[in-house]
């Protein structure tokens, strides 16, 4: 976002300051995460995981709109509702390949019995980590943080960490599904924890937000880290 200022109009750039919207979605609840900048509208959606009808009215009722479809891992509680938002909004979707194989193939990522079926839809744009993505003017760092599943992302957006199923306000993700590691895990919760401010605020997939100073200090899974 530019803004003129001064004499000679000079250019001065603006951070963008961002709302945070939780949206507990499909039968089992996994929070989906809507990001916009009020002043434009800009915004973009974390793990539709379910639900897409009420997440389009609830957009339009935020004031917003969504630009953009972030995934942070493939399992279908967290992608159920990607075809009918993307379908809705235009948006295009970002996430890793292994979330790619479950969007091209939803039959064979039913991983938990009763869960309604869901809609295969292409991924527009592939990210394996390290890319900063501009949401018109919303910046979306991407960090692989493989462990939970493969190809497992986290998104650093305005100060906040969106985990997926990686990290929980008192708990992990489960890394005994196709794919996970509990080594690997350990590595990417560490990693984040030693890059980004104590106070970053996280926001996990399913639960309460916390903070990574919270989870270093309290969450009982963390303590064999070797810090």
């Amino acid at each position: 976002m530019l803004a003129l200022t001064g004499s000679g109009c000079k250019q001065k750039e603006l951070k963008i300051s961002v709302n945070i919207i939780t949206w507990p979605v499909g039968p089992l609840q996994a929070n989906c995460y809507y990001i916009f900048e009020p002043g434009t509208g800009a915004g973009l959606v974390v793990d539709p995981g379910g639900d897409p009808e009420f997440l389009v009215r609830s957009i339009y009722e935020a004031g917003g709109r969504c630009d953009a479809i972030f995934i942070t891992h493939g399992h279908p509680d967290h992608l159920g509702g990607v075809a009918g938002l993307a379908a809705a909004t235009g948006a295009p979707v970002y996430a890793s390949a292994g979330a790619k194989a479950a969007l091209d193939d939803p039959v064979s990522s039913m991983l938990f019995p009763g869960l309604p079926p869901f809609e295969a839809h292409a991924v527009e744009n592939l990210l394996a980590g390290g890319e900063t993505i501009n949401i018109d003017g919303i910046e979306v760092h991407v960090i692989s943080t493989p462990g939970h599943s493969p190809g497992s992302l986290t998104f650093f957006i305005d100060g906040s960490l969106f985990t997926g199923d990686l990290l929980f306000h008192g708990s992990i993700g489960r890394t005994d599904l196709p794919g996970g590691s509990f080594d690997e895990l350990a590595d990417s919760v560490k990693g984040l924890i030693l890059r980004y401010p104590p106070d970053t605020k996280v926001y996990p997939g399913h639960g309460n937000t916390t903070t990574l100073a919270a989870e270093r200090e309290d969450n009982p899974f963390l303590t064999d880290l070797g810090w």
